[in-house]
């Protein structure tokens, strides 16, 4: 059984989980219900839950607040937001679950999958640290990390590292430096709303690339780019005259 505390400010929200749970997460067991996030810091650290289901948005502080304050987090998390893409953007780069009100019952048996199997892979929070660091930090710090899901739980690699992403059906291939290779359960399109504002471009249907890691562009229909692992990765033709402006900006050409 997961042991679960529901924190949203709204009553109607708190109930509406509940009531999903009960009817459609069987295993899940709910230890509290609150409304703010005194209460939820209390229970929390009185019931030891394994599971927390957090609203981003209250009043007296917003649940990244919640989670500074705690000293450990040995808790799975999903977030209930009805919040913007800048907010989700954030959860979806560290890999943490999250639902949209209204809360849809299929997306919520779905998350709770989710954590059940990370509970079984023994998967550590690095990546809800990682968000909490993110959210409190400077808007001058650039994210420097990803949160990568894989068949076996999670991995943080650092963004650099990765010279580009192949789209291989509903999976992705992740190409590291030093001949590494990754695949990540998420599809390519994923990663190319989380990367985009972090200097990687989609040029090709299957294909994100790292601009960092551009060596070489050689002319052509679309063009052919050659990677600083001399991967070669064509560019589609629609693609190119946006992938030259982007080169343009960044080697000044």
């Amino acid at each position: 059984m997961i042991k679960a505390i529901i924190v949203d400010d709204e009553e109607l929200g708190r109930e509406t989980i509940s009531s999903l749970l009960k009817t459609y997460c069987q295993e899940v067991v709910i230890l509290e219900e609150c409304a703010n996030i005194a209460a939820a810091q209390t229970a929390i650290e009185e019931k030891n839950p394994d599971l927390v289901f957090l609203d981003i948005a209250m009043p007296g502080g917003d649940g990244f607040a919640l989670l500074k304050k705690l000293e450990n987090i040995n808790f799975d998390l999903i977030f209930v937001t009805a919040h913007n893409e800048h907010v989700l953007k954030a959860l979806r780069f560290n890999a943490i679950d999250y639902l949209l009100k209204p809360i849809d019952e299929d997306e919520l048996v779905n998350a709770v999958g989710k954590v059940i199997k990370n509970r079984a892979d023994k998967w550590e929070k690095t990546n809800i640290k990682n968000l909490i660091e993110q959210h409190f930090s400077s808007p001058a710090i650039k994210i420097e990390n990803l949160c990568i899901p894989t068949s076996k739980g999670f991995q943080v690699i650092k963004l650099d590292e990765i010279i580009c992403c192949e789209a291989n059906n509903t999976y992705t291939i992740l190409y590291l430096t030093d001949n590494k290779q990754m695949v990540s359960t998420k599809p390519l399109v994923e990663y190319d709303s989380i990367l985009s504002d972090a200097g990687f471009i989609r040029i090709h249907k299957s294909w994100l690339i790292n601009m960092k890691h551009v060596k070489e562009y050689r002319r052509g229909e679309g063009g052919t780019v050659i990677l600083t692992n001399n991967k070669s990765v064509d560019v589609a033709r629609r693609k190119k005259e946006y992938f030259v402006s982007e080169l343009k900006k960044i080697f000044k050409f």
